[in-house]
């Protein structure tokens, strides 16, 4: 029987079709890589009991550190080696992966629907390096349409039907030209402070002069994190306060909620 060798059967496209797929599978196998520079290790229950023993990555591994330079200075590292925050909550059932549970108030710890990212804690902004979120008050060239209801002096309501402050100024969105949030400025019953509320979760009932917020109970409006500026809103602020207001619509009412209380 004659014999054959290897290369009696390799021509040049047969030779192209394996090149293909051996760069395919590196291709794959480096942005499978890439894409776990954000969300690893997993969070993850088996993490926690093995005392961080067994991190929960899969195949690929981790890519190594790499540095990202930004727009408007700074720079980032991804992946990062540190968890982001400690959970104020504790799992539903003795399972790995059960729901979490809030041990305090929810909304304040960023639990279930009031969940919310450690984004940078700086201010969003446009191209040219100016803040992208900004109060009317420092604006006077930016106005209310005249034929949309303006909300300045309107009274704001709470879900529970009080009184808890009037709308003292409106922050926009100066590259886009829309408003984002109402800053409100409580009675002493909500907390006699300024507040911000999104405007998505605002119903504005022009003809009464009146906002309406469904999500949140008076004693809640007291308790929506404060801004460190007064002019200007940070990313990691923004979507804490988001989160606070989504979440409201959630817990008010449950049983957790009135246990918390």
């Amino acid at each position: 029987m004659p014999g054959y060798s290897f290369t009696e059967q390799l021509d040049i496209p047969l030779l192209l079709v394996m090149l293909f797929f051996l760069f395919f599978l590196g291709l794959v196998y480096h942005l499978r890589q890439e894409d776990k520079r954000e969300g690893y290790p997993l969070e993850s229950d088996r993490t926690d009991r093995s005392g961080g023993r067994v991190p929960v990555v899969g195949f690929p591994p981790l890519p190594s550190p790499k540095v990202f330079r930004l727009m408007h200075g700074g720079q980032t590292v991804v992946p990062r080696p540190h968890r982001d925050r400690e959970l104020n909550a504790f799992p539903a059932y003795e399972f790995p992966g059960a729901p979490l549970m809030p041990a305090g108030d929810p909304l304040l710890d960023g639990i279930g629907p009031a969940s919310y990212a450690l984004k940078a804690d700086t201010p969003d902004l446009t191209v040219d390096g100016s803040l992208k979120l900004v109060p009317m008050r420092n604006h006077p060239h930016y106005y209310i349409e005249e034929t949309d209801p303006n909300p300045i002096g309107m009274t704001v309501v709470s879900r529970d039907g009080l009184v808890v402050g009037t709308v003292a100024d409106i922050w926009i969105n100066s590259h886009e030209y829309f408003v984002r949030y109402l800053e409100v400025e409580t009675n002493v019953e909500a907390g006699a402070r300024r507040v911000m509320a999104p405007v998505a979760f605002a119903n504005i009932k022009s003809g009464r002069r009146e906002v309406h917020f469904s999500s949140l109970t008076r004693p809640q409006f007291s308790r929506i994190p404060a801004l460190a500026s007064d002019d200007k809103i940070t990313m990691r602020e923004e979507d804490r306060i988001n989160g606070y207001f989504a979440g409201g619509a959630f817990y008010d009412g449950s049983p957790i909620q009135d246990a918390l209380s």
